[in-house]
C-alpha cells in the first residue's frame, strides 16, 4: 500500500515549483513536451506527485498536524509558544489577527498548504484533458476521480475554516493570478459537484484494494461530511435541510467492504494501519524517505494537551480512554509497551499516534525515529455514527446497531432501548466525541455544525489546570482571517473577512 509514493523529485518540480505567493502557483520553467507528460508512466507519476502535496515533514495541518485542530474545541488546550503549535492558542483565545502566528501559524499555513496542492492538481488536470494517448484510455477517468477528491478535500478544510475563498480548477497565469473569493453558498455548490464527479469516476474499490489511492467510497465519505455540515444551522444547532441528510444517509449506507479493527489504537500506529479494514481514506507516510515529526511534536513539544472536560465524559470500563490519554508519565501503550512519558506538571497527555519507542533512559522522541504514521482522514468508526446521527435525525432504523457496534469495541454494554430521539441524539453526539478526539478536527467540525462553540466563550472551566484561562470564541469569528499577507499580495482583488 505504500507504493503510491515511489516517486522521483522531478516531477514535484514540473507540478509546482517554489513560490511566495498562494495563488502565484504556475511553473517558472515549462518542462519539455519531449520530456514530460508524454506517457501513462508520466500520468501515474504525476498522480503520485499530487498525493505527495499533503505531506511536509515540519508542519502539514492537511495530514500529521491535524490533531492540533483539537486545540479548537473543548478536547484541548492548545500549548503557546510550540515550536508547531500553530498558534492555535491565539485563535482560541479570540486573539487571533491575519498575521497571527507568522508563515507557520495555522492561519496562514493551512491557507497556503491547500492552495499549493490544489495548484498541483490544476496542472494535472490540465495536462490530462489536453492528452490524446490511447494508453490511458482505460484509467483516466479513475485518475480524475482521484485528482477532484483530493482537490476537494482542500477545498472542504478551506469551506469550514475560511469560509468564502476563491475557488480555482484551471492552472493559473501571471495575468489571472489574484483570484476574488466567492459567496459562501457558491463555494458550498461547486465543491458538492466537484466530489459528485469523483464519485462518479471512481472506481469502487475498497481502500485495502485501492493500494493507497482514492476510492469512491472515500468520496461519498467526503461528500456526505459535507452534507452532514450543511444541513445544520451552526447557531442553533438544528437541522436545516432534511433532504440533505437523507442525501448523506444514503451516500454512507452504499459504502461497504468496511469493519472496525479489533484494537481501537491500530488504526493510529504504523505497523498496523496497512493491515486495517476501518480505514477508508488515510495521506500515507514511509520512512526513511517520506516521514514527519509527529512523535517529537505532540510527544516532546506538546502541541496540545487534552482537558479534563473530554476525559471525565468517558464510561467507567470504557477502553479507548487509556489508548488515547495518558494520566501520568508512566503509561502502558495498548502493545504493553511500558512507557515513560516526558515529565511535565500536567497529568493528562495524548498517547494516541504516539509510538511506545521510548525507554525509561531515552523519554523523548526525535527526527531520526521517522516518525511515519499515516494520517487518518476517513475512518468507518467515525462513519458508522455519522450514518447512525443521520438515520436518528431521519426516524429511520439502525441507530442502535451502529453505535452499539462501536461501543461493543470499547468495552461498553449496549444503549438502553427505549430512548426518544433526542435522548439517541445526545448519545450519540457523545459516542462521537469520544471515539474520535484528536482525529482531523472532527470534534471542531461537530461542535460547529451543532451550534455548540458558545460552550468556549469563557463561561466554562474546561480543566482546573486551565483556570486562569478562559477561552473566548465569539460567532463573529467563526472563520479565520485570509493571510494579511494574501490580501496583500492579491492587490485589492481578495477581501478580508468580516470582524478582523
Amino acid at each position: 500500500m505504500k507504493n503510491i509514493y515511489s516517486i522521483v523529485l522531478f516531477v514535484l518540480m514540473i507540478l509546482v515549483t517554489a513560490c511566495t505567493d498562494v495563488l502565484d502557483t504556475p511553473p517558472t520553467v515549462s518542462p519539455s513536451e519531449n520530456i514530460f507528460w508524454q506517457s501513462k508512466d508520466d500520468y501515474d507519476k504525476a498522480l503520485t506527485a499530487c498525493y505527495n502535496g499533503f505531506i511536509d515533514k515540519n508542519i502539514s495541518i492537511l495530514s500529521w498536524c491535524l490533531p492540533i485542530l483539537d486545540g479548537l474545541t473543548d478536547n484541548a488546550r492548545a500549548g503557546a509558544n510550540t515550536s508547531k503549535g500553530c498558534a492555535v492558542d491565539e485563535i482560541q483565545d479570540d486573539r487571533a489577527t491575519p498575521s497571527g502566528g507568522g508563515d507557520n501559524g495555522l492561519i496562514a499555513h493551512l491557507y497556503k498548504e491547500s492552495y499549493s496542492a490544489i495548484a498541483r492538481i490544476n496542472i494535472f488536470l490540465a495536462r490530462l484533458n489536453s492528452y490524446q494517448g490511447g494508453d490511458v484510455a482505460d484509467v483516466r477517468d479513475n485518475m480524475i476521480g482521484e485528482a477532484m477528491f483530493l482537490r476537494s478535500y482542500c477545498y472542504y478544510m478551506l469551506y469550514l475554516f475560511y469560509g468564502e475563498v476563491p475557488y480555482i480548477t484551471e492552472p493559473l497565469t501571471v495575468e489571472n493570478q489574484n483570484q476574488p473569493k466567492l459567496p459562501l453558498e457558491e463555494v458550498y455548490t461547486k465543491l458538492k459537484a466537484d466530489i459528485q464527479t469523483a464519485i462518479d469516476k471512481l472506481e469502487d474499490k475498497t481502500y485495502k484494494e485501492a493500494k493507497g489511492h482514492a476510492t469512491k467510497g472515500a468520496a461519498k465519505a467526503l461528500k456526505a461530511r459535507l452534507l452532514m455540515f450543511h444541513a445544520y444551522n451552526d447557531e442553533t444547532g438544528k437541522i436545516v435541510n432534511q433532504a440533505e441528510v437523507e442525501e448523506a444517509y444514503n451516500l454512507l449506507d452504499q459504502i461497504k467492504g468496511y469493519s472496525l479493527t479489533k484494537t481501537y489504537a491500530h488504526n493510529f500506529t504504523t505497523d498496523n494501519q496497512n493491515g486495517s479494514d476501518e480505514i477508508v481514506f488515510s495521506i500515507k507516510y514511509l520512512a526513511p524517505n517520506i516521514i514527519h515529526t509527529l512523535d517529537h511534536s505532540y510527544g516532546n513539544n506538546v502541541m496540545f494537551r487534552p482537558l479534563q472536560d473530554l476525559t471525565d465524559v468517558y464510561e467507567s470500563g470504557d477502553n479507548r480512554l487509556n489508548q488515547i490519554v495518558a494520566f501520568n508519565d508512566k503509561c502502558t501503550f495498548p502493545g504493553g509497551e511500558e512507557v515513560t512519558l516526558v515529565k511535565s506538571s500536567f497529568t493528562r497527555k495524548m498517547i494516541k499516534w504516539l509510538r511506545p519507542i521510548l525507554t525509561q533512559s531515552t523519554p523523548y522522541w526525535s527526527d531520526a525515529d521517522l516518525s511515519a504514521q499515516d494520517a487518518v482522514i476517513f475512518r468507518w468508526g467515525e462513519l458508522m455514527l455519522l450514518k447512525a446521527e443521520a438515520a436518528n435525525e431521519l426516524n429511520k432504523s439502525g441507530a442502535y446497531a451502529l453505535v452499539n457496534t462501536v461501543r461493543e469495541r470499547a468495552g461498553l454494554a449496549p444503549l438502553p432501548g427505549n430512548l426518544s430521539q433526542s435522548d439517541m441524539r445526545e448519545a450519540i453526539r457523545k459516542e462521537r466525541r469520544v471515539e474520535t478526539p484528536f482525529e482531523g478536527g472532527l470534534r471542531f467540525y461537530d461542535m460547529r455544525r451543532w451550534g455548540l462553540m458558545n460552550k468556549l466563550n469563557g463561561g466554562v472551566v474546561l480543566d482546573p489546570q486551565y483556570s486562569g484561562i478562559k477561552m473566548a470564541w465569539k460567532k463573529e469569528h467563526k472563520y479565520l482571517p485570509i493571510p494579511q499577507n494574501q490580501i496583500e499580495f492579491s492587490n485589492g482583488v481578495l477581501v478580508q473577512n468580516p470582524n478582523y
